[in-house]
C-alpha cells in the first residue's frame, strides 16, 4: 500500500487559513459550496461564492504554469505549492497528476478536515461511437489507476480525509449477464505482450515457435498500430471485462497492478496512443477492466492496512 507522501513545505499563513476543506470533483451531480471553510472546484466548474477557489490545469487555462488559481488568499503561493506537490506526484505516477489529486494531497497536509465529493478518479475511457479517430478523450492524459493507488494510501493513513466515492464495489455487479467461470489468469492476457515488448522480445515473422505465436495471439496487443487481428482483440477485451472481479483478485499482486497502470493513459496524446485507447469499439470494455483493477488495488490496500493494525 502506498504510504503517506513526505511532508510538503508550506506557508504557516496558508496552513492556518485552510482548516475545513471541501473538494468538489467534475463528476455529474448537484453540488453546493460548503457553509464552513473553503471549497475547491476545478477547470470549467464555476461559482461566485466568496469561499470557493478555482484551480485549473495550466494548459486548460492557456497558461505556461502548471496550475492557475483564482480567489484564494494568495494565488501565487498556492500555485507554487501545488506545483511542488505535482512534481512529487509525477515521480510516483510516471505522469503529471490531475489538479484534484494534487489539491487533495496538499490540503491533507494543511487542513484539519478534507471532504471530497463527486470524485472517484475513474473518468470514463469509453469513446462515443461517433467520435472521430483523430480526437482523444481529455481524461486520457492522466494515470487514473496510479492516482487511485496514491489516493487509497492517503485515505487509509489519514483520519482527516473523508472520501466515500473513492471506494468501488465488486465490478462483477456491473455486468449485464452472468458468465461461466473459466480457468485463466487475466493478468497474463492483459500484460504478457506489454512485458515482451519491454524486454524487446517481440514476435518476428521468422519466429517458428508455435507456443510463442499462440501466446502472442491470445494477449492484448499493446501497440500504437492496429493489431494483427482486430476481431480477436475485441473478443479478448470483452472476455477480460466479463470475468468476475474475484478472478482478477485471485491472481492480483502489486507489481502487476502497477504495470497495468501504464496501459490506460497517454500523457502526450499528440503522439501515438495505444490502439485500444483510440478505438471506439475497444474502448467500451476499458472501464470495466479498469474497475476490476481498481477493486484489486482496494482489497490489497485494505488487507495491508489490517495486517499493519494486527501486527
Amino acid at each position: 500500500m502506498h504510504t503517506r507522501t513526505e511532508q510538503i513545505p508550506s506557508s504557516s499563513s496558508l496552513s492556518g487559513h485552510y482548516q475545513q476543506i471541501t473538494v468538489i470533483g467534475n463528476a455529474h451531480g448537484d453540488w453546493q459550496p460548503a457553509d464552513i471553510g473553503h471549497t475547491f472546484i476545478f477547470n470549467g466548474t464555476e461559482h461566485d461564492a466568496d469561499n470557493v477557489i478555482n484551480i485549473c490545469n495550466g494548459p486548460y487555462a492557456g497558461s505556461h504554469q502548471a496550475f492557475v488559481v483564482s480567489n484564494s488568499l494568495d494565488d501565487n503561493q498556492l500555485v507554487s505549492l501545488l506545483t511542488e506537490v505535482g512534481e512529487k506526484l509525477e515521480g510516483q505516477l510516471n505522469c503529471w497528476p490531475s489538479s484534484g489529486l494534487a489539491t487533495i494531497l496538499l490540503m491533507s497536509l494543511m487542513a484539519t478536515q478534507v471532504n471530497v465529493q463527486r470524485m472517484s478518479l475513474l473518468p470514463s475511457l469509453a469513446r462515443p461511437n461517433d467520435m472521430p479517430a483523430s480526437e482523444h478523450l481529455p481524461c486520457m492524459v492522466h494515470n487514473w489507476l496510479g492516482e487511485r493507488r496514491i489516493a487509497l494510501g492517503l485515505q487509509l493513513t489519514n483520519n482527516n480525509i473523508q472520501w466515500p466515492e473513492l471506494f468501488v464495489d465488486d465490478a462483477s455487479t456491473l455486468l449485464l449477464h452472468d458468465v461461466e467461470p473459466v480457468d485463466i489468469n487475466p493478468f497474463e492476457v492483459l500484460l504478457s505482450d506489454a512485458v515482451r515488448r519491454r524486454q524487446n522480445d517481440i514476435l518476428t515473422p521468422d519466429n517458428a515457435d508455435p507456443q510463442f505465436k499462440i501466446a502472442q495471439r491470445l494477449a492484448l496487443q499493446v501497440t500504437t498500430e492496429q493489431p494483427d487481428n482486430l476481431e480477436v482483440q475485441y473478443a479478448l477485451l470483452a472476455a477480460l471485462s466479463n470475468l468476475p472481479s474475484v478472478q482478477w483478485l485471485t491472481y492480483a499482486n502489486q507489481s502487476d497492478l502497477i504495470m497495468a497502470e501504464s496501459l490506460f493513459y497517454n500523457q502526450y496524446p499528440q503522439t501515438a496512443s495505444y490502439w485500444y485507447l483510440m478505438d471506439n469499439q475497444a474502448s467500451q470494455y476499458l472501464d470495466t477492466i479498469r474497475h476490476h483493477l481498481a477493486y484489486c488495488q482496494q482489497v490489497i490496500a485494505l488487507t495491508a492496512k489490517q495486517a499493519n493494525a494486527d501486527s
